[in-house]
């Protein structure tokens, strides 16, 4: 499983903007970030899988077109 951090990381490098780790050490503050880095990582996370499916989805049909286009000019 993914730390905090690590899906802070993983948020930054695909792009998100995401809010900076609290300096102090206000575990209500930091439990704020936490929260927040979660529910932008479980939206990226839902985003990928629905990219992905469309994209499977967008390739099927493709298949599928090509494979009547080949038999009915065959």
């Amino acid at each position: 499983m993914l730390s905090v951090q690590q899906k802070a990381t993983i948020l930054k490098k695909a792009g998100q903007a995401v809010p900076t780790l609290p300096a102090d050490s206000d575990s209500a503050a930091h439990n704020e970030w936490a929260r927040t880095v979660e529910n932008l990582y479980v939206a990226y996370v839902a985003a990928r899988a629905a990219k992905s499916l469309r994209d499977s989805e967008e390739a099927r049909q493709l298949e599928r077109l090509r494979h009547l286009a080949s038999t009915v000019y065959a």
